[in-house]
């Protein structure tokens, strides 16, 4: 059952669901607006396979996708209670460079995956998450970005996991010396 909107993109949306069986758990449904490459379900399988070999924490496994008739595909994962890193910083509730000293784990993660094959292909802002529970900051949709795609070039995607990450650190260090410079006005 569909409980909230979490978000939405220009190509996404991002649900809160509430599965009927027991027992009752809070899911996350993702879904997207344009239709997937071919064989999507087939690197699904082959992505979810990867994850439960490889066993590693802080990463969400998919559990379940699907293609609408158009073609166009949705992705079940868990739902992890959490906020954006960012947002943490941006609200004073995290000092900017411990955010930046959580991202070291996920970092180190992230290059584990990428010795087992596996790549995020999309970290950006929302997909780091500090856990509300644990403190600790998590990955949302591991592994979803390459499943959009037929082609699946991994040196390209793991660069790019590992740029994002720069990025992401670069741009909790600026909202840093933009609140530094407000302080002092």
């Amino acid at each position: 059952m569909l409980q909230l909107a979490l978000g939405k993109t220009t190509s996404t949306c991002v649900f809160l669901v509430k599965s009927e069986g027991p027992p009752a758990r809070l899911l996350r449904l993702k879904i997207w607006r344009r239709q997937a490459g071919s064989g999507f379900l087939v690197r699904f399988d082959r992505l979810q396979r990867a994850l439960d070999a490889w066993a590693a924490q802080d990463v969400d496994r998919p559990l379940a996708a699907r293609l609408d008739a158009t073609g166009c595909p949705s992705v079940l994962t868990e739902f992890s209670r959490g906020v954006p890193i960012l947002d943490r910083v941006r609200s004073g509730r995290l000092d900017p460079h411990e955010a930046v000293d959580r991202l070291a784990p996920l970092i180190a993660l992230t290059e584990r995956a990428h010795g087992h094959g596996l790549a995020h292909g999309s970290i950006v802002p929302g997909n780091v998450i500090v856990d509300t529970n644990s403190g600790r900051a998590r990955l949302l949709d591991f592994g979803l970005t390459p499943l959009m795609s037929a082609a699946e070039d991994r040196v390209a995607l793991a660069a790019a996991d590992l740029a994002g990450f720069a990025a992401l650190a670069h741009l909790l260090q600026t909202v840093r010396i933009q609140s530094d410079s407000t302080r002092g006005l």
